[in-house]
């Protein structure tokens, strides 16, 4: 399993602005490596306080719903739930 975190503050305050260019980089990469030409939605995972997409069986998209600051917590959860070095 691979995870790749996008960090970036959440809320429309910071939407498209330079706190977010980790969820947008994530959004991308969303669009890019899906090879079957359907964008799969992230969803908004409580546990893991983040907004998650499976891209592939073994790649998870992550956008943490915490601050930058806390956004460490969400990524220990994820990582650790799915055994993530």
């Amino acid at each position: 399993m691979k995870l790749i975190v996008g960090l970036g503050n959440p809320g429309k305050k910071y939407a498209k602005t330079r706190h977010n260019l980790g969820f947008m980089v994530v959004d991308e990469l969303n669009l890019k490596l899906n090879t079957q030409h359907l964008i799969p939605k992230f969803k908004i995972n409580e546990k893991f306080s983040s907004e998650i997409c499976e891209l592939k069986p073994d790649i998870l998209l992550v956008k943490p719903q915490t601050f930058m600051n806390g956004s460490g917590q969400a990524v220990v959860k994820i990582a650790q739930f799915y055994k993530v070095k």
